[in-house]
């Protein structure tokens, strides 16, 4: 029986199918990335509120994603803190104790405090300038209202601010600690008069940097700190009776 001749796939078939499997793997981190990216934005913004419940195929509906994509998304909240899994009962956004609240503020004190040490003065005028700039983002926002933009002005200042620092470990850490304190900085974010008070202390952290005032900036990034946390341990205390 004559043998048929099987067609071998050409080099152009074999780029195909690489770029097409390419294709939907960065299809689906973009996915996982922009789900976090929302559901961060909802506790931060308390519309999504502590110890409320994260149901997969509501996540799955309201981002026509996969129940994998959405998996990977809780996973990756968890690890940043702002996401607790509870076995056989689902995940929930994450609900700090007073002590795990004390706990993170204390680092992001000592972290914070470790960069400003290190942020050089004279401040380059380039990082004046970008600050500037991404302030006014940040105070246009406040003026319009517009929730969203200032808490992404906000993490863009800050991260600018400490990376100034030129130790990227630390910046790193100082951001992996605020991202955890996205669970608790929620009244911040939404209160008119904290919205306020951000923006002015970030102006004054520019003009300290500006008049070379090290010890002002330490002053201004411990007090940024304590609203967000006071206000949380008040509410935490009020809802389980402290």
């Amino acid at each position: 029986m004559p043998k048929r001749d099987i067609a071998k796939p050409t080099t152009a078939d074999t780029g195909r199918r690489l770029a097409d499997e390419n294709t939907e793997m960065i299809a689906e981190a973009v996915s996982v990335a922009d789900i976090v990216s929302a559901i961060e934005e909802d506790i931060v913004l308390n519309r999504a509120h502590p110890k409320e419940r994260l149901v997969e195929e509501d996540l799955m509906q309201r981002f026509a994603g996969k129940r994998h994509v959405v998996r990977q998304a809780l996973f990756q909240l968890e690890n940043a803190g702002l996401v607790e899994r509870i076995k056989n009962r689902g995940a929930f956004v994450k609900s700090y104790t007073p002590d795990e609240v004390e706990g993170i503020y204390v680092m992001r004190e000592l972290l914070e405090e470790a960069a400003a040490d290190r942020i050089p003065m004279p401040a380059p005028s380039s990082l004046i300038n970008e600050l500037t700039a991404i302030q006014a983002q940040h105070s246009a926002a406040v003026e319009n209202g517009d929730l969203s933009a200032v808490f992404h002005q906000n993490i863009a200042f800050h991260r600018t601010l400490f990376a100034a620092c030129g130790n990227e470990y630390l910046s790193d850490t100082i951001n992996e600690f605020a991202q955890k304190a996205h669970a608790i900085r929620f009244i911040g974010t939404t209160d008119r008069q904290s919205i306020l008070l951000a923006r002015d202390e970030h102006l004054a952290m520019i003009d300290a940097l500006e008049r070379q005032d090290r010890a002002e900036l330490h002053r201004l990034c411990y007090r940024h700190l304590q609203p967000s946390k006071e206000r949380y341990l008040h509410l935490y205390r009020l809802r389980e009776g402290g």
